[in-house]
């Protein structure tokens, strides 16, 4: 009978240690858990944060986009105004070497300076 007893005893401790080790390993679930749910919360919140950046990012360029188009057609405009003189730079040469060459037959032929 005192040997059954015994038996008995160690089989309650066996358990009682088995309960221990079971309420151990609960508690360290449940705290892995909460640090799970809390990296979770902080995620969400950086996600957030970066959305109200990114919505800020898009505003911003949104009000840019007018001047954006403004300044491509100034550059179509200082193009088409350097395309045109160099047009007229090159009449002008044109001219002016015509000029001289009038002036240059009109000395040949009558040998005095043209008037």
């Amino acid at each position: 009978m005192a040997e059954r007893q015994a038996r008995l005893e160690e089989q309650m401790r066996a358990l009682s240690a088995g309960i221990a080790a079971l309420v151990e390993q609960g508690k360290e679930a449940a705290e892995s858990r909460r640090r799970g749910y809390q990296a979770q919360e902080e995620t969400r919140i950086e996600i957030i944060n970066l959305k109200h950046r990114m919505d800020g990012m898009e505003r911003a360029v949104d009000g840019i986009k007018p001047t954006t188009l403004e300044l491509e057609r100034v550059r179509d405009r200082v193009m088409f105004a350097g395309k045109l003189g160099q047009g007229l730079w090159s009449a002008g040469k044109i001219l002016l070497a015509a000029a001289a060459g009038a002036a240059s037959a009109w000395y040949a032929v009558t040998g005095r300076p043209p008037p």
